[in-house]
């Protein structure tokens, strides 16, 4: 037979963070399979086959050995491990026997829970971990953060996947989420990075632009422009937040209580505390009832979450929306101002080569609709300006209060 394992995951798995996540699985119990039955995992389909075609006798007697093997495994897994850590290896072996149709009823954890490990990450923990990372992993991490992207999907992406927004300068900056990156492959979605993790990437991205469609936004030092490996970044992760002290070793195979999830977990809680679920949910990658019937307007996605990134920046603004409102209220009227010069200047060019060529056109014609062209624009200045008033007004209400 060909490689049981190949033939198994190509099966069952759409991910290679899956596959490999199935494999780890299954390695790990033909290592004690083979130290204390000396089995080999992968050489149960066959000899499934050959018990079966030997009589009903042979094929109930490597049922029952198999059976016994398993629960010895089940055993030893929780002596060792989370109860939901043991549901997923044996869920992974039973996926694997039922993949060449060996017929064993599942063991199961019968009241399977969470244990976490990780804990909050505090917003001053983020900002000393950026201040002490380089150029590219400040902007990886600052892109989990701002993103809630898993790792695995972070280092898929490609140049096509944020080129529209991140040319134009747009911020909130979109992020195209296709199923094939997708944990799952949930149906195609988006999020966004905020003006923080815009600067992190455009800083990290301008030494490698232009870059082709198919190129990743990040790659590796070296080898030079190598995919990036999510478990580097985790590593490196790990390195420095225990080199900063902010968390402790608890020794092989225990892990920290501070990892590179946790940025994603922070996400969740401060864009969560402004934003409904339902779209922090959608942006996260998680599928549900909700997701489902959510708006697909990019607009209102951007907007809703620039009101939420509020609650999720590091560093607060020197301005607040009010001010920067008014800033943005007279920087649209000097532009105004500004245009209406060019339009007098405009003006006063062409009576300048009208009185220097005065067979083009009337002069005095030109003069009265430059003047009427004057007068309009003082009349709409006037409007504007308190304690002012057109002069056809004035005229009108002198000439009714003079005496008869």
């Amino acid at each position: 037979m060909k490689n049981a394992y190949e033939l198994w995951t190509n099966q069952v798995t759409e991910s290679e963070s899956t596959r490999q996540r199935y494999l780890l699985d299954i390695s790990q119990f033909e290592s004690w399979a083979l130290e204390n039955y000396d089995l080999s995992v992968g050489e149960l389909p066959t000899k499934w086959r050959e018990a079966k075609y030997n009589g009903e006798v042979e094929k109930e007697k490597f049922l029952d050995q198999l059976s016994d093997i398993l629960k010895d495994y089940f055993a030893y897994l929780k002596s060792k491990y989370t109860p939901l850590s043991v549901k997923r290896a044996m869920s992974a072996i039973m996926s694997y026997l039922h993949a060449f149709d060996v017929p064993l009823k599942p063991i199961r954890v019968r009241y399977p829970y969470v244990v976490y490990h990780n804990r909050d990450i505090t917003k001053e923990e983020i900002k000393q971990i950026l201040e002490h990372s380089d150029v590219r992993n400040r902007a990886i991490y600052l892109m989990l953060y701002e993103s809630a992207l898993r790792p695995a999907t972070l280092i898929s992406l490609k140049w096509k996947h944020i080129k529209e927004d991140f040319l134009k300068g747009t911020v909130p900056m979109k992020i195209e989420l296709t199923s094939d990156i997708l944990k799952c492959r949930v149906t195609q979605r988006f999020t966004f990075i905020g003006e923080e993790g815009f600067k992190a990437l455009k800083t990290y991205l301008a030494a490698r632009l232009p870059l082709k469609d198919e190129d990743y936004v990040f790659v590796r030092e070296k080898p030079k422009g190598g995919k990036l490996e999510s478990t580097a970044v985790s590593q490196a992760f790990n390195k420095l937040v225990l080199r900063l002290g902010l968390a402790e070793p608890l020794g092989k195979g225990k892990p920290k209580d501070l990892r590179l999830y946790c940025l994603r977990k922070a996400f969740d809680k401060f864009m969560g505390a402004a934003v409904d679920r339902a779209y922090v949910e959608f942006w996260m990658g998680h599928t549900s009832t909700t997701t489902h019937y959510l708006s697909s307007d990019v607009e209102h996605h951007r907007e809703l979450y620039a009101r939420g990134y509020e609650n999720l920046k590091l560093h607060k603004s020197l301005v607040d929306r009010e001010t920067a409102a008014v800033i943005r209220s007279q920087a649209q009227e000097i532009q105004s101002l500004k245009e209406q010069v060019q339009e007098f200047k405009a003006a006063q060019e062409r009576l300048e080569e009208a009185i220097m060529n005065p067979h083009s056109e009337s002069f005095e014609a030109l003069t009265r609709r430059i003047e009427a062209y004057i007068d309009d624009k003082l009349k709409g200045w006037e409007k504007n300006i308190p304690g002012t008033e057109p002069k056809e007004k004035k005229r009108s209400e002198s000439s009714q209060s003079s005496p008869s």
